[in-house]
């Protein structure tokens, strides 16, 4: 193995062993109870309809 190859795998596994402790860490910083506020706009009185339809169509509808 050359010393190119094995410094790129060097930096591949900094970058997964990084990339694996900054999901668990923002996760569990979420299930210990912090709350993310999104957005507070009044919807007293309003409709909410939601499309999960991700913009194709269903292909097992047949009508």
């Amino acid at each position: 193995m050359n010393k190119n190859n094995l410094k790129r795998m060097v930096i591949i596994f900094i970058m997964v062993i990084v990339s694996i402790t900054y999901v668990s860490v923002t996760k569990r910083s979420r299930e210990i109870g912090d709350a993310v506020q999104v957005t507070t706009l009044p919807v007293s009185g309003k409709v909410v309809i939601l499309d999960a339809g991700h913009g194709t169509p269903d292909e097992r509808c047949r009508r």
